[in-house]
Order: C-alpha cells, then sequence, then structure tokens
C-alpha cells in the first residue's frame, strides 16, 4: 500500500494503491477522503488490486475548476476513467458512497464498457445502471460480506 499522486490533464489526485488481481475502484462519499475506505481496502486487496483516489477537490486532490454541479460530478467521473487508464486498467468495478455513489453510477451510465461492476452505498444510482449493480444501505444489515462476494464473483 502506498500513497501518490497522479498528475491527470488539469488536476493531481491522491491516490492510494494496494493488492493484486481484478482492479476496483473506490470512491468515498462528500466530504470525506480516501480514508473512508480504510476498514474494507484491506478485505478487498487480498482478491482485488484497490485504487482508492481523493475525489476532486477533496483531501489531497486539487480543484482546479469553478464549475458548479452537475458539471463538477461530470469532471469526476473523467479523473476516475483518466486515472484508472493511466494506471492501466482498462475495465473495472466501481463503489461508490454516497457522492462517490453519484460519481460511479454517472461513470457506469456513460463508460459502460468500462465498468464491469457497479456497487452504489447510500445513494441512488441515477441514471439506472445497465451493468450488474448492487445497491447497499449503510443502516441496513451488515454489508461487508454481501460487497466482498458481489465483486468476487467477477473475478471468476
Amino acid at each position: 500500500m502506498f500513497d501518490e499522486r497522479v498528475d491527470l490533464w488539469d488536476v493531481t489526485l491522491r491516490v492510494r494503491r494496494e493488492g493484486t488481481g481484478t482492479p476496483v475502484l473506490l470512491l468515498h462519499g462528500h466530504a470525506g477522503t480516501l480514508e473512508a475506505w480504510d476498514p474494507l481496502a484491506p478485505l478487498l486487496a487480498a482478491r482485488h488490486t484497490v485504487v482508492r483516489p481523493d475525489l476532486r477537490g477533496y483531501g489531497g486532490s486539487s480543484r482546479e475548476t469553478d464549475e458548479g454541479w452537475p458539471a463538477l460530478e461530470h469532471e469526476m467521473v473523467l479523473d476516475c476513467l483518466a486515472l484508472m487508464h493511466s494506471l492501466g486498467h482498462d475495465s473495472f468495478a466501481v463503489v461508490g458512497r454516497d457522492l462517490g455513489g453519484h460519481v460511479a453510477a454517472r461513470l457506469a451510465a456513460e463508460h459502460p464498457t468500462k465498468i464491469d461492476r457497479l456497487v452504489v452505498i447510500d445513494a441512488v444510482p441515477l441514471p439506472p445502471p445497465t451493468r450488474p449493480t448492487l445497491t447497499l444501505w449503510s443502516g441496513g444489515p451488515p454489508f461487508t460480506e454481501s460487497l466482498i462476494a458481489f465483486l468476487g464473483a467477477q473475478a471468476r
């Protein structure tokens, strides 16, 4: 596991990568950072390459834009796509919580050939995704096992 700074066109993202296997992109929620995934990332890293950035304008990532919503969300989608491409991942699973869930759902809708599986936590995936999708709510039953099983089905 290590942190790095990845320069994209107009933004620099702080990114943490760990593990090996099929790639999984983890996107944090509003007012969060990549550390939000600290409890889950090591569990996924046992079978996956886990990539977790600070989204544009959060944590250690820059926000080189004056755009508001929804244009900023669209820029976050493009950031994620460019990040994964720069790391050599042509297709990947994406897991997003809250704001990250909205970015993940939009990423899957706008770039369906790049997303193998979509997991949305504490957000409604709009527009409706066309990829295998798991929607979870934090207030419900424990979801770690469901998430790991859903992503594990991709590795087979």
